[in-house]
């Protein structure tokens, strides 16, 4: 068996796009879409990851490059696609949250409105129940009530 020269272990992500020369998401995108040697020692989708340097080049020169870049485009596409979907969910979501907070304000100004009303009503019913209290208090004119001391009850 033959020796294997120039190999290196690239641990994660990082360390194998900097080998290949290309982005983390590219080179995971890469994995997935097309083949690229990567292996995952705890045998789990979401875990650590390493590669050899050796198995990249030879991945590399066997993968063309016109599909590299067809999967670098249609990635782009992609990308695209989703900033526009999220840029038109975030603008649902302001306009629902801009139609509530509109009906709010119109319920706020309507409560301040029945508030204005009620005390404006109030006040002038005060003032008419202030002044026959004190007729009843001093049924005779002239008399003012007496001072109470202080303590006295």
């Amino acid at each position: 068996m033959e020796a294997v020269k120039n190999r290196t272990i690239l641990n994660g992500w990082k360390q194998i796009s900097q080998h290949i020369d290309r982005g983390v998401r590219t080179a995971q995108r890469w994995e997935v879409m097309l083949g690229m040697p990567i292996h995952r020692p705890a045998l789990k989708d979401r875990s650590a990851v390493v590669a050899f340097s050796d198995e990249l080049e030879a991945w590399l020169s066997r993968t063309s490059p016109d599909a590299r870049d067809e999967c670098e485009a249609v990635h782009e596409k992609d990308e695209s696609k989703e900033r526009l979907l999220r840029v038109l969910d975030n603008m649902s979501t302001l306009v629902e949250q801009s139609c509530d907070l509109l009906a709010q304000v119109k319920m706020l100004q309507e409560q301040l409105r029945r508030s204005r009303k009620t005390r404006r009503m109030s006040s002038g019913a005060r003032v008419r129940t202030g002044a026959a209290r004190r007729t009843h208090l001093l049924p005779f004119r002239g008399l003012s009530p007496m001072p109470v001391a202080r303590g006295a009850r």
